[in-house]
């Protein structure tokens, strides 16, 4: 038989098992990787904990580790909030989502926060959403004097030698340790890693115990503040953060608020028994249901414009879910590169990560920066607002028109002004940055250029996509 005519019947029986098996074929196969990103390293998170005690201990737990005595705390009214938003018992139910009471070994009723609450739940239209990254927060004072403050009135009341100022006295210490260092220029973003930063220099890698002296590296005092993510997306990605420099266990990276008071690796061992229940609680957490009208057939067509502009990096939604866990180049996304290489430029955090009890302990876990950021997945996307990591973008309307996006904007900062058609904050267009609740497109790191994928499409295109975004 010719050379010809092997390659003819080959090609032919080629074609018909591809034609019989080509469903097996197509599930098996990795879907295409767009050019400028790769993939993240396999991480997948276990499930050994119990999801109700998760939701308990990030309700009532002591994983702060310190913080003000209880009677002080509510001695100012101002500090109660009786709407019981995580429907909490005892003297819990009448403090705000950022604070929980606890009873600690010594006996001392403690007010404790900032909790993982305090950035991670908030109302949109009246509905209190668990997990939601709160964009209303203003970090835009230094709050020292405040801490001197709280501390002479503790002084005063039981004294220093008293159980209530040793449990005070931590939370103090690490506050006035990263108050200077997490004021931002204006409100509704979150100085997360700034404040770790600030709290781990001053603390011994090996055992976390507190330097009273000279810090362990010089913090940097540039911080780049960041929106917050929702928590129901972390079951879904290998690596945490906008850059997703946190990898390996997850349980050591959510428990990192506790670096500000933390006694020692004894209670962190303790702290992370219990975050193994926290993140049992955030595998069964899900996304809210987008609360309007949805126009079915425009989101039909919306569905096939997401197939073919967005779901290769954003994932697939609905029966056949996917989500493929993408590290975008700077120059593909070409979104305010400043927070990425911040982590690069900036590596005296990620060596003390890595070199610490949180990292060379088991379960292990890694600080690992990069120059890109994560495609999220977008369960939920239509409650997140504001839009990219830097929060620069205040819906999606905009964000799918890029010449829509405002230098300088306004809002309210109520969670009633939301606009579930336009999905995102309203706002109003200012002429520049007069006062610290105007978002400043033009400062470093919060520029709101890039992700102009939403421009090639036309107006009815952009309708229909954001249709479809509103059911996710």
């Amino acid at each position: 038989m010719s050379t010809k005519r092997q390659l003819y019947l080959f090609s032919i029986l080629a074609l018909l098992l591809f034609n019989f098996y080509k469903d097996e074929w197509i599930v098996a196969t990795d879907p295409e990787i767009p050019v400028g990103t790769s993939l993240l390293p396999t991480n997948v998170q276990t499930n050994e904990g119990d999801p109700a005690k998760g939701w308990d201990y990030l309700r009532y737990g002591d994983f702060i580790g310190g913080g003000i005595p209880l009677a002080t705390y509510t001695a100012f009214k101002r500090n109660l909030d009786n709407e019981n938003l995580l429907q909490r018992e005892g003297p819990n139910a009448q403090l705000p989502p950022a604070f929980n009471a606890y009873t600690n070994a010594a006996g001392v009723q403690i007010a404790s926060g900032l909790t993982c609450f305090a950035c991670h739940s908030g109302k949109v239209n009246g509905q209190f959403i668990p997990g939601l990254g709160n964009s209303t927060l203003d970090f835009t004072k230094n709050t020292g004097t405040l801490f001197n403050l709280v501390a002479l009135g503790i002084r005063n009341k039981y004294g220093k030698k008293s159980e209530e100022w040793k449990a005070f006295e931590p939370f103090m210490r690490g506050g006035k340790a990263i108050s200077p260092y997490i004021v931002l220029p204006f409100r509704g973003i979150n100085p997360a890693f700034a404040l770790e930063q600030a709290s781990v220099a001053h603390r011994q890698a090996a055992n976390l115990n507190w330097n009273d002296g000279q810090t362990t590296y010089a913090i940097p005092k540039i911080s780049i503040g960041s929106d917050v993510p929702p928590l129901w997306l972390a079951k879904k990605k290998y690596a945490l953060y906008y850059n997703g420099m946190g990898r390996g266990d997850f349980t050591k990276l959510l428990m990192q608020v506790s670096v500000v008071a933390v006694e020692d690796t004894a209670t962190a061992r303790q702290m992370n028994t219990n975050f193994k229940d926290v993140m049992a609680w955030l595998q069964n957490l899900e996304a809210p249901k987008y609360p309007g009208e949805i126009d079915v057939p425009t989101a039909a067509k919306g569905r096939r414009i997401y197939a073919q502009n967005c779901q290769a990096c954003h994932g697939r939604y609905g029966q056949e879910a996917q989500y493929p866990n993408l590290l975008v180049e700077l120059k593909k996304v070409g979104t305010d590169s400043a927070y990425a290489n911040y982590f690069m430029e900036n590596i005296a955090f990620s060596n003390w990560y890595n070199q610490s009890w949180y990292a060379q302990s088991n379960p292990r876990s890694e600080a690992k920066p990069s120059r890109g950021y994560v495609a999220p997945p977008l369960d939920g996307v239509w409650a997140t607002a504001p839009y990219l990591h830097n929060g620069s973008v205040p819906d999606l309307e905009t964000l799918l028109d890029s010449k829509l996006r405002p230098k300088f904007w306004k809002r309210s900062f109520e969670d009633k002004d939301y606009d579930l058609n336009k999905v995102g904050w309203k706002y109003s267009v200012e002429a520049k940055a007069n006062d610290k609740e105007t978002y400043n497109t033009t400062l470093l790191g919060y520029g709101n250029g890039g992700h102009t994928y939403g421009d090639q499409l036309d107006a009815e295109e952009r309708k229909a996509l954001l249709e479809y975004l509103k059911g996710l």
